[in-house]
């Protein structure tokens, strides 16, 4: 079937057209034309699966060129998907005169999003609670609103958005169509279609498989400088004997084959620089295993047809996840078994969670072999290589016969010269030391800070504790904070842990996946009224007391209380007005040698002098 053939109108067929759709995927296929009728939609299909088009497609048709006001309304979980969405509508309206969208959601200025509504937009894509802002400020009217759009439905549940939906959904009117997609079917989802739906078509895409049983996936935590010799020591296990490994730039190809070339490895390289003659040659070269890795791009591995990789290694994820697809699809053929080894940063764990929800497995989450590992496991197999020879080597080399040795200490003698001739010195990197995010690695908090839970931190092997300058004396308690995470961080359900408040700052444990996600959302954020800042802990200062600020022992305030015993409020004040003065009093002489009374700024350290 085409696109033609689903009714659609000739200005989004000539847009589609362009765009290089030929054949509508299966969830376009079953939804658009019900959507077109008017009919309330609930579908239910994978990331990936063509649903943005799904939806776009009929909201468009709909949507009245001449009514400058907005239309269609469309909630997403996240940022990032919102301005994904807001793109492909546009792409898809090119050819409509007078209809635009526009994308707005938290953690952005209210400026550009409320220009672009005061000049009239049709179709808006939003997170739930700026839309609630907006709307409940009345500079997003929703009287004309005619089809309410709902994106990964399941995900806004999880993150804690269920409310803020009902809100939305009181204030549209109640004659609109409904298009709800979501990759999963809960009782959650059940509900959620009862309240906001008038009796939906159902339509489920059953999932393809994306990446085959045979293939172990695994994921490395590696600092970028440390990969190079975390690659070096997956060789010297044993653990890759022929392998790709993929990056996403010309310039770290060459940089990872500069860094293997000079430990010694056969390695080679594959870009869109190289001649094609040159491109073959190396390729040749691999496939007869005079190279052991080879490192390409995406770009110069299209198309690569090896059959006994057994290893390949995502030297940097890649920004789409049809490529992790494509690359890991190089191992594990024909019913072999094989291995995609992934290398992260502390900036990847979102797109990590993506290219998860994408191929729909949690990949194995490993530690980095250790220098003493390396060489436990070196020894093991030169052990071995020695045991396998000796099955063929029957007589003793001439020049081992007048030696008048043991046989033990020969034997000994031979391997450590064969263990030092074949080894490599390895280097040291960070993630030989004990991870500073593990709770076993931390410093026991103090007994008498007062600890709030949040969800139950039990099941969680490792965390990442986050620094808010807010606490006790602003009225936060910890369900303010954890709506806060929630909802405009974007933490999925369960990925923030304890919540110890004190008097004027807050630590909040969350999973490490959604720590730079939730740095980067609530840098600056406002909650209950005022302005915080959320930041990675750096733990207690040297030789300080306390993390962030120094909190009175019991002890202490009893001394400090019974100092300050019947002065009043004044003397205090004065006493701390002159603890805390910039300035400070010294002597100093004139020109003419006449001594008088300077006052010194103790930062800038420039004279004040007064007469």
């Amino acid at each position: 079937m085409s696109f033609s053939e689903l009714g659609i109108c000739p200005e989004i067929l000539e847009a589609i057209e362009v765009l290089g759709f030929e054949t509508p995927s299966p969830i376009q296929e079953a939804a658009i034309p019900p959507a077109l009728d008017g009919a309330d939609i609930l579908g239910l299909s994978h990331t990936g699966s063509g649903k943005t088009l799904a939806f776009s497609i009929p909201a468009l048709e709909s949507i009245d060129p001449s009514l400058r006001e907005v239309q269609v309304l469309c909630l997403a979980p996240t940022r990032e998907l919102a301005v994904q969405i807001c793109r492909e509508v546009d792409k898809l309206a090119m050819f409509l005169d007078g209809v635009s969208a526009v994308p707005i959601y938290g953690g952005a200025s209210f400026g550009p999003q409320l220009a672009a509504l005061k000049r009239g937009v049709q179709f808006v894509v939003g997170t739930p609670g700026r839309v609630i802002d907006l709307m409940e400020q009345g500079e997003l009217k929703a009287e004309h609103i005619s089809m309410l759009i709902l994106d990964e439905a399941d995900e806004m549940l999880d993150m804690g958005f269920q409310e803020d939906i009902d809100r939305v959904v009181a204030l549209l009117p109640e004659n609109r169509q409904t298009l709800l997609f979501s990759a999963t079917m809960s009782a959650a989802i059940r509900k959620l279609v009862a309240s906001v739906a008038n009796e939906p078509q159902e339509i489920a895409i059953e999932r393809p498989q994306l990446t085959v049983p045979t293939c172990e996936q695994v994921v490395y935590e590696v600092v970028f400088s440390s990969r190079i010799e975390v690659l070096s020591r997956l060789i010297e296990m044993g653990r890759m004997k022929r392998g790709l490994v993929f990056a996403n730039t010309k310039r770290v190809v060459d940089d990872v084959v500069d860094g293997l070339l000079a430990r010694g490895y056969a390695v080679d390289r594959l870009h869109g620089d190289m001649p094609q003659t040159l491109r073959e040659r190396v390729m040749d070269s691999f496939r007869k295993g005079n190279l052991t890795v080879l490192v390409a791009t995406d770009i110069a591995a299209r198309g690569l047809d090896i059959d006994d990789v057994d290893t390949v290694v995502n030297f940097e994820l890649p920004r789409d996840p049809e490529d992790y697809v494509h690359r890991i699809g190089r191992t594990a053929r024909a019913g072999r078994k094989g291995r995609a080894v992934s290398f992260i940063g502390r900036r990847d764990f979102s797109l990590l969670a993506r290219l998860e929800r994408f191929v729909g497995v949690r990949m194995q989450r490993e530690k980095v072999m250790t220098g003493v590992q390396v060489e436990e496991v070196r020894r093991e197999s030169l052990v071995d290589e020695i045991l396998e020879n000796a099955a063929t080597a029957t007589e003793l080399p001439d020049e081992l016969n007048d030696i008048d040795l043991p046989a033990e200490q020969l034997l000994a003698a031979m391997f450590n010269l064969l263990v030092s001739k074949t080894s490599r010195e390895l280097q040291p990197i960070p993630e030989d030391r004990p991870s500073k995010f593990s709770r076993s690695a931390r410093p026991a908090d103090d007994e008498c800070a007062p600890v709030e839970k949040g969800n139950d931190w039990s099941s969680l092997q490792q965390s990442v504790t986050l620094f808010m300058n807010g606490g006790k004396l602003l009225g936060l308690r910890p369900k303010d904070i954890a709506g806060l995470f929630y909802n405009e961080g974007g933490a999925p359900k369960g990925t923030v842990g304890d919540i110890r408040l004190f008097l004027k700052h807050t630590l909040i444990e969350v999973t490490p996946e959604i720590a730079p996600q939730l740095i980067e959302r609530l840098g600056t954020c406002n909650i209950c009224g005022y302005e915080v800042n959320v930041r990675e802990d750096k733990g207690r200062p040297q030789g300080g007391n306390a993390p962030h600020e120094r909190e009175f022992r019991p002890h202490e305030r009893e001394r400090r209380g019974a100092s300050y015993a019947g002065r009043g409020n004044t003397s205090f004040r004065r006493e701390r007005e002159e603890r805390y003065d910039s300035r400070e009093r010294r002597d100093s002489r004139d020109r003419n040698g006449k001594s008088e009374r300077v006052f010194y700024d103790k930062f800038s350290r420039r004279p004040r002098r007064r007469d």
